[in-house]
């Protein structure tokens, strides 16, 4: 029996890749564009918010100032009209950093004060919308790389195996 032979005498299937590599593809290829769709909802909420809720004046509480960027993020305390305390957190930018004590101004819908942004600083949703530009082009690219090279890899089987 010939060693490229399977057992039961056909050729083993060269050309179809292993199912848990397709999925690996699909999945580097799909994260990235999901993520910036879900970024994108989020980020459209927070200018809907930003437009049409309810202003108030926060007072600056804590300020996180880690080594990275995405550390960089600050609470601020407030309170809607019916007088009961909520708390919302922001990102800041480097060159933006608040001072706890700081007043700032929180934007919160009317119905549900807890859904709240402090206006003119970074909401969560900027920063899966960057994540996910950031993934789609990683991730994508290394998914099509990977593809490319393992159908050229097929390719060149078949040609050798003739």
């Amino acid at each position: 029996m010939e060693l490229s032979k399977a057992a039961d005498g056909a050729r083993p299937n060269s050309r179809s890749a292993p199912l848990g590599l397709v999925l690996l593809i699909l999945a580097m290829l799909v994260t990235g564009p999901a993520m910036v769709a879900i970024g994108s909802v989020l980020v459209a909420a927070d200018n809907n918010l930003l437009e049409t809720g309810s202003r108030t004046t926060g007072t600056v509480i804590d300020v996180n100032d880690g080594p990275e960027a995405s550390d960089h993020r600050f609470a601020a305390e407030y309170s809607p009209s019916d007088a009961s305390r909520h708390m919302v957190w922001a990102d800041w930018a480097p060159d933006a950093k608040p001072e706890v004590g700081n007043t700032v101004t929180v934007v919160y819908r009317s119905d549900d004060p807890d859904s709240a942004v402090i206006e003119g600083h970074g909401a969560p949703g900027q920063s899966v919308l960057g994540l996910g530009v950031v993934f789609t082009v990683v991730l994508g690219g290394t998914g099509l790389m990977m593809a490319f090279a393992f159908r050229r890899g097929n390719k060149r089987r078949r040609l050798t195996s003739r």
